[in-house]
């Protein structure tokens, strides 16, 4: 917004023959405004009015002669440079022509209010522009008249007399109060305001100091009437033009004024000193409660403060530069000022391009307290003066809690509860070491709580914790029942200053402890020692409430304050129903239902003894059985449903409020679920609840498609022809009710993938048929009309993976024909369905466990054209490390001759790949373990050097750096039983055993990776196809020691050492009396078998054995 007057007060009448039919009247007498924003010069006078012109022009020179058909309106701006001139934008013939009377003078105020961005404009304007001009009153007119003479040359500084003096002062008034032309008005009170202030000052900052006498002096605050002239301003200007006006005033101030001490240095003889009235500013500021009269006021006082600081350390470093001195300094509650007013000007944070002079927090009452705190730390001694109070903190606090119940706290992008954390605990700290007027209250203790509460972030519940603790030890609360550890409570005060605290009616309420087990029972995780700490702080309310009564009789302290409780004497932390309620939900998130169920029984006994206000109410009831429900024992399935039970039973006696509703008996279904692979009646429990909901006369228990679906997922955990069949029964259930008229049981997807998938994994041998055929049900029923039933994704992943599971040899074939037809729905629109990563990976799957000689081709195939999708911008069909290996097993599967050269170049690829495309493709240690077995696998006769290669750049990546390669015991198995098939000479075969030795003493020596039971069976290998029994009876002999030390023989590797060497050399080494054929694991000696377990099967063959 610019704004401007212009001012024509003389006009002169210029004609000639030539002329005369055009007359034209100029300017003879201007006067322009004296704002910075906008200067105005040779204004065009014709006889129709004044006319402004839009032609663009830049400024030569004041003095141009204008004609009829030149019209122009100069216009400079602060933000532009000399020569660029802002015009009204529009056509010339879109002039604006007011008539005036020529005897008397006329002012026009122009107005410009511009969207444009100035910083970046150019010599244009924005075409939202626009001028107003509005003529003045002749009151008006005469106003001015007497303020251009008190600002006249006429009158230098210090010279107006006492009658002119009260004229400006009473000039000003007039100024703010007339209503007319208020940005003139703003204009002309601001230049007389300054215009007192160098009266007063005597002129020095224009350089014309002149020595003050009485008439200087009669200038006093009240005829400035600052105060209404900020309440005018404010609401005519914003943002930096109405902080840019306020400093300007304050800098006029700081240059006409001394301090007390300069008065005293220059022997100026006047009682009252010459002090820059910073307090009184601020003050006045504070009363707009606008975002930018705080912003200013907080400038302005940060500006005091400067000056007194800077002044006091040039005197502490000997440095000569003038002092400056201040006889009412800024305090505790003029920073209170301040802070309170940007709390009531519903400024949460700072607004945009504004800085603040300092940066503790974007909060700014939160800053403000924040540099208190950092001067008063600086020089605790000298800056006690605004050492923060209760009320610093109180309104720091109430605007962040303010912030963040308005939903603006991520504006702050740090935790809002752990800064109203800092600031109690800083103001608890100040308290502790002897500042009384920093003690909390109960209000501020809850407002952190609360904050907390909302936040939601980790570590909240301890800062929580520590705040409730915090208020029992203030309030002389102490128990040994729960142990207290709060950090701030062993902090000993060290400071001279501490003095003996008294006890502060902060006493936490029933909502306080609420707080704090709602935190615990929110976390993300919940741990036994939680709900040990939330059993333990219940049972420090009770204890607190029985002791009430006993306490009654105490006396009161001095300080008016009894020792227990407060000034009336009561707790006020009785549990009540959302208690229990959230320790039973505690409970359940800590895996412990029993406690979720005994703490269930003590409020039944509670209210049955006539405390009604803890009668457990249906939330009781259904978290109790989600306890259940969640918990993995083999009894979770009939403990619910004997909590259902009970409600159906007290329903029955009376209370309606407990009655079993939907969510309770959906509840025990998921309880059923959790148990269904445990126990087996845990489905038909489930088919009995559904059977008693379709058979019961209240609307809200009856069946509803989750609570079918929930059945369906509980067969799905049993699994079995029995859960494939019931899931495609249901389905049909579903449909029937939903066209009998039960709304709530119509079919949606999410039911048929449930079904989907417990036909896919129920283990029968025609799963992927049926699967396949209830999906084609599904697209059939959508195409007809049923919207719900779109397939997705899911659908058609699950069957696949139906195939994938079926091992049938056309399972490949039909896997991507689901694939192909997921892309034609894709393609009709269907957004439900959307080929991705998974659905190709599973399509690759299928092909892997087909068997399929075509099945590599295939799965190179569908990765390729993963890949020309991923860079093409699909990001949905990135491959990723279980693509690839599905692929390299594809290969392996196929039965190709060069599948190991494929599986390597797959290998190669993934390497380039991830370090020139996608990281994400890595290999890991499957991929080379796979690897290693194709080379098994393959035709290649020499396996050891190919193994070893491998391996060795396996090795070589992980020392690399590359963790995601680091070899395993199922690398070195896989090593071993390469090499074991290694073909060629003896020579040949035992190079090759020597290789794989080097890698089993390369074992031996890790600490990390330790053997197996596969281990030694394909070490034993090694030697029973590399090695001669007797021309290598050393590595045999060494082979075997190394077996017998590790205490790893089983039946397995017995048998498989008995096959391989000589009886002799069997019966040598085990030293038994028993044919070595008749012998078993459980007869070789202990250290042999420490490592392992025998089970029953192998003393079952034992006893075989001795039949024989």
């Amino acid at each position: 917004m610019i704004q401007a007057s212009l001012i024509v007060r003389k006009t002169r009448f210029i004609s000639n023959r030539s002329s005369r039919r055009n007359p034209t009247f100029y300017g003879t007498e201007v006067s322009y405004s004296t704002n910075p924003l906008l200067r105005l010069t040779e204004p065009f006078l014709s006889s129709r009015g004044i006319i402004l012109a839009t032609r663009f022009s830049t400024f030569s020179s004041r003095n141009i002669t204008l004609s009829a058909h030149d019209q122009l309106l100069q216009i400079h701006t602060r933000k532009f440079s000399e020569t660029k001139i802002l015009p009204y934008p529009g056509p010339i013939s879109s002039v604006f022509k007011v008539s005036f009377s020529a005897r008397d003078p006329v002012i026009f105020h122009i107005r410009f209010s511009s969207t444009a961005n100035n910083e970046n404009a150019t010599n244009s304007v924005s075409s939202d522009d626009s001028i107003s001009i509005q003529p003045v009153s002749r009151n008006q007119a005469k106003l001015l008249e007497r303020t251009e003479a008190l600002l006249s040359d006429h009158f230098p500084a210090g010279n107006l007399s006492v009658s002119q003096i009260v004229d400006a002062s009473t000039c000003i008034f007039q100024w703010i109060n007339t209503g007319e032309h208020r940005y003139l008005g703003a204009e002309q009170a601001e230049l007389l305001i300054k215009r007192l202030i160098i009266e007063r000052g005597g002129g020095k900052s224009l350089g014309t100091e002149k020595e003050i006498d009485n008439e200087n002096a009669m200038v006093e605050w009240d005829m400035l009437h600052f105060e209404k002239f900020v309440l005018y301003i404010n609401s005519l200007y914003h943002g930096q033009d109405f902080i840019e006006k306020i400093q300007s005033i304050v800098s006029t101030f700081e240059k006409e004024y001394i301090s007390s001490k300069q008065a005293t240095i220059s022997h100026l003889d006047f009682s009252n000193p010459l002090e820059v009235p910073y307090k009184s500013i601020i003050s006045t500021l504070c009363k707009c409660r606008t975002g930018h009269a705080a912003a200013t006021a907080e400038q302005v006082l940060h500006r005091f403060e400067t000056r007194l600081l800077s002044s006091s350390q040039s005197t502490h470093d000997n440095v000569n530069t003038e002092p400056y001195f201040h006889s009412n300094p800024p305090t505790v509650p003029t920073y209170n000022n301040v802070i309170s007013c940007w709390f009531y000007s519903n400024e949460d944070c700072y607004p945009q391009h504004y800085e603040p002079n300092y940066f503790h927090d974007k909060n700014p009452a939160s800053n403000i307290l924040y540099q208190m705190l950092h001067l008063y730390n600086l020089d605790p001694d000298n800056m006690d003066r605004i050492r923060p109070n209760y009320g610093s903190f109180n309104m720091a606090i109430a605007s962040l809690s303010e912030l963040q119940k308005n939903g603006n706290g991520f504006r702050l992008h740090q935790s809002v509860g752990k800064t109203c954390f800092d600031h109690l605990t800083t103001m608890i700290q100040l308290y502790k070491d002897g500042h009384e007027d920093c003690a909390p209250d109960y209000k501020i203790f809850l407002t952190v709580l609360n904050a907390l509460e909302l936040d939601r972030r980790r570590g909240n519940y301890s800062m929580a914790r520590m705040i409730l603790e915090e208020m029992l030890h203030l309030s002389g609360i102490a128990d040994s029942t729960i142990d207290w550890t709060l950090t701030t409570a062993q902090q000993e005060a060290s400071t001279k200053r501490q003095k003996k605290r008294k006890i502060l009616n902060v006493f936490p309420r029933t909502k306080d402890f609420n707080i704090i087990l709602a935190m615990i029972a929110d976390a993300d995780v919940v741990d036994q020692k939680k709900l040990d700490y939330a059993q333990n702080l219940v049972h420090f309310m009770e204890h607190l409430v029985k002791r009430e009564g006993s306490e009654n009789d105490n006396e009161p302290h001095s300080n008016g304050i009894t020792q227990f409780g407060g000034h009336d004497n009561t707790f006020h932390c009785k549990p009540d129903i959302f208690t229990y309620n959230t320790l039973i939900s505690i409970a359940a998130n800590a895996g412990r239902p029993e406690v979720a169920e005994e703490t269930l029984e003590e409020m039944a006994k509670k209210s049955a003894a006539g405390d009604l206000s803890v009668k457990p109410d249906k939330t009781t009831f259904n978290t109790v059985i989600s306890a259940w429900a969640r918990s993995k024992t083999h009894s979770s399935g009939d403990k619910a449903a004997g909590v259902i039970h009970l409600m159906q039973k007290m329903a029955d006696e009376g209370d309606e409020s407990v009655r079993p509703d939907r969510i309770s008996l959906t509840s025990v279904m998921n309880s059923l679920i959790s148990a269904a692979k445990r126990s087996r009646n845990a489905p038909l429990q489930a088919e009995d609840i559904i059977r008693r909901m379709e058979q019961s006369k209240d609307s809200q228990l009856k069946p509803d498609t989750v609570t079918y679906t929930s059945l369906i997922k509980c067969w799905g955990q049993k699994g079995g022809l029995k859960a494939a069949e019931r899931a495609e029964e249901i389905i049909d259930t579903l449909h029937k009710r939903y066209d009998q008229g039960y709304l709530e049981c119509k079919p949606d997807s999410y039911a048929y993938n449930v079904a989907l998938d417990t036909i896919a994994k129920s283990g029968v041998s025609d799963a992927a048929e049926r699967a396949e055929e209830l999906l084609n049900s599904m697209k059939n029923l959508f195409n007809s009309g049923y919207t719900d039933l779109a397939p997705t994704t899911e659908s058609f992943a699950t069957v696949m993976n139906a195939f994938a599971r079926s091992g049938n040899p056309e399972s490949g074939v039909k896997a991507e024909r689901l694939l192909q037809t997921m892309h034609d729905l894709r393609n009709e629109g269907i957004s439900s369905v959307e080929p991705n990563t998974i659905a190709y990976t599973t399509c690759i799957m299928a092909w892997r466990n087909s068997g399929h000689r075509n099945a590599g081709n295939r799965a190179s195939y569908l990765l390729n054209k993963m890949e020309e999708s991923y860079d093409e911008g699909l990001h949905d069909l990135r491959p990723n490390v279980i693509t690839y290996t599905n692929v390299m097993e594809a290969w392996i599967s196929s039965g190709q001759r060069d599948s190991y050269e494929k599986v390597e170049a797959i290998l190669d690829h993934m390497i380039h790949r991830s370090k020139t495309e996608d990281p994400e493709c890595a290999p890991t240690t499957i991929c080379f373990n796979i690897a290693l077995k194709a080379i098994r696998l393959s035709a290649e006769p020499m396996k050891d050097r190919k193994a070893q290669i491998l391996f060795d750049r396996m090795k070589e990546m992980y020392e690399n750096g590359d963790l995601k390669v680091r070899p395993s015991i199922q690398t070195y198995n896989a090593f071993f039983s390469a090499c074991a098939l290694t073909e060629g000479s003896p020579e040949r075969r035992r190079a090759a055993f020597s290789i794989a030795i080097n890698a089993l003493l390369e074992l031996r020596k890790k600490s990390n990776i330790h053997a197996d039971s596969y281990t030694w069976p394909a070490v034993w290998k090694l030697c029973e196809n590399l090695l001669d029994v007797k021309k290598d009876i050393a590595w045999i002999n060494r082979i075997f020691d190394y077996t017998v030390k590790s205490g790893a023989i089983n039946e397995l590797l017995f048998n498989n050492m008995r096959r391989f060497l000589p009886k002799e050399y069997l019966e040598k080494k085990i030293k038994s009396e028993k044919d070595v054929g008749d012998l078993t694991v459980h007869d070789l000696p202990s250290e042999w078998t420490r490592n392992v377990t025998l089970g029953k099967q192998s003393k079952k063959n034992q006893k075989k054995g001795r039949r024989k």
